[in-house]
């Protein structure tokens, strides 16, 4: 038996041990699936990348995939292509299915894993978000995220202005546009396109395998469209989703799984968030990796 000063240490610094039972708990009520469950601080400087992928291949490599897999994810954005190679993974290794649970946010590139599982699991409270690409610019005197779809809007609408000036001063308007970087604009039209790509051919071998590509991307408009959302970080819940045609399952908030998810966030949450930033967390009953 360990004594009070091992048991309070193990507290303290939220040790593997103490998440396994909800992990553990989280399987038998999925069937048996693997559970793996993944933490991204929504503090974090580095944010979903193809590290983390090769993280969740070393798990799938060394675990029993024969029932399906089940990946609880709470992250923000990161690398789209990071996103597309872990649903690759989750498919490639999985003998049944591939599922997602959202305790919380799965937000931007964590949105669009969950996009490509085969189904979606979200307590009332839970959150997805828009895919658009969000790029670091400079506003005044300080570095803020701004949506690649703003950029591009303004540099359409200042060129649109230009050509279409008959009569008055182009100086301004040339002063603007000045700012832009030709290439650059085109290097976010074709991120704008990647992203939509890659939920709809996701959703093409998953969810929506059904529907065709042009009435996938119309589902879809409320993660691909800026315009509709306003804002990359407005919280898409259940209630907003009921048109998309997905295949989401609603978890009850006094279910005994809402209550081991949310035991497992709680404790997961508290392990990424303090310390340095940019911590993560992937764990399974088996194994658990921190990185930052």
């Amino acid at each position: 038996m360990p004594n009070a000063f091992q048991s309070i240490q193990k507290e303290v610094s939220q040790h593997h041990s103490l998440r396994q039972p909800f992990i553990r708990n989280i399987q038998k009520l999925r069937e048996k699936r693997l559970v793996i469950s993944f933490f991204i601080s929504f503090y974090s400087k580095s944010p979903l990348s193809q590290e983390d992928a090769d993280m969740i291949e070393e798990v799938l490599c060394n675990s029993d995939t024969s029932k399906g897999i089940t990946l609880i994810l709470d992250a923000p954005g990161g690398d789209g292509l990071a996103a597309e190679r872990i649903i690759q993974l989750c498919r490639k290794y999985s003998n049944k299915d591939f599922e997602t649970i959202v305790p919380a946010r799965a937000k931007s590139a964590a949105t669009m894993v969950c996009l490509g599982s085969d189904r979606i699991l979200m307590g009332a409270t839970s959150e997805l978000g828009p895919i658009d690409p969000q790029i670091p610019m400079k506003i005044g005197e300080s570095w803020q995220w701004v949506a690649a779809h703003r950029v591009i809007k303004t540099f359409d609408d200042l060129m649109s202005k230009a050509i279409d000036l008959k009569e008055g001063h182009i100086e301004p308007l040339l002063q603007q546009l000045a700012q832009f970087n030709a290439t650059q604009i085109e290097m976010l039209r074709s991120a704008t396109k990647l992203s939509e790509s890659i939920a709809i051919s996701s959703l093409k071998r998953g969810m929506l395998k059904n529907k065709n590509e042009k009435d996938i991307k119309t589902k879809i408009k409320c993660f691909t469209d800026p315009e509709i959302t306003f804002s990359h970080g407005r919280a898409l819940n259940i209630e907003h989703l009921t048109d998309c045609e997905l295949i989401i399952e609603e978890i009850e908030l006094k279910s005994d799984l809402w209550r081991n998810v949310r035991d497992l966030y709680s404790r997961s949450k508290f392990v990424v968030d303090r310390g340095e930033p940019g911590r993560k967390l992937l764990e399974t009953t088996n194994s658990s990796y921190q990185a930052t």
